[in-house]
């Protein structure tokens, strides 16, 4: 693209919703402004029939192109990065899985230089501290109870390249533990859960703000117990659940 390039499109994503025709004008990396209608001066490139729509934000992936975020390796997850972006994801956090407190740490030290550098937004730890009873596709046996001194190096490491925590509030020491990842300016979000309904309350109380991937591996709605879903979708102070 030149110092300032016009993208003109014959249909656009804006704030509000879907519009027909629309254009995003750039200066630089930046985008300058953007508009529906024709273009106040004549486009650098017509996009045709295509769809203009603003960057994708992935919160939960592990990888991709055969590359896994979790194995803590700069050159696999830098081809993870380029093979999200062809595809039109523009900023992620690299989410790992359960595993011991060694390895979490090497993962999260290794993909903090991505952080550094802005090809990461950040690192998402889902787990280890999951309900086994819920641990999906996750190792139950390196599922644990959160232990403060090991969420506080894990939250620490990188210079605090960690930018959300999944967990299961109802293990012992779980709503403390959202207090704890708060408190570090981390998303606390709930997921691979069997916490009650009230128990979910507690726990956005306390500060969490997600439901990582919203009904699937947590309890789910039943007419006497309503569950965390239902928590999470009825509760303002957790708009961000999926």
């Amino acid at each position: 693209m030149t110092a300032a390039s016009r993208l003109l499109a014959a249909r656009t994503v804006v704030a509000g919703g879907r519009a027909g025709p629309g254009w995003v004008e750039l200066a630089g990396d930046r985008i300058a402004h953007v508009g529906t209608g024709p273009p106040p001066r004549t486009p650098d490139v017509d996009l045709g029939d295509a769809v203009l729509v603003p960057g994708f934000v992935d919160v939960h992936v592990h990888g991709g192109a055969g590359a896994a975020f979790p194995d803590g390796d700069v050159d696999a997850a830098a081809t993870a990065i380029r093979f999200h972006r062809a595809h039109g994801t523009t900023t992620m956090l690299a989410s790992l899985v359960s595993a011991g407190a060694g390895e979490l740490l090497k993962a999260v030290d290794a993909l903090a230089e991505l952080v550094t550098d802005g090809e990461l937004a950040g690192v998402h730890l889902e787990g280890p501290w999951l309900a086994t009873a819920r641990c999906g596709a996750h190792d139950p046996d390196q599922l644990r109870e959160p232990d403060p001194g090991e969420l506080d190096r894990l939250l620490r490491a990188g210079d605090g390249a960690v930018r959300m925590v999944t967990l299961a509030p109802e293990l012992p020491g779980g709503v403390d533990a959202v207090r704890r990842i708060v408190d570090a300016g981390v998303v606390a979000a709930l997921g691979h859960t069997d916490a009650t309904y009230a128990l979910t309350r507690e726990a956005i109380a306390a500060g969490a703000r997600m439901g990582t991937h919203l009904f699937n591996a947590m309890a789910p709605v039943h007419h006497r117990e309503p569950g965390p879903a239902v928590a999470l979708l009825e509760d303002p102070r957790a708009p961000s659940s999926w």
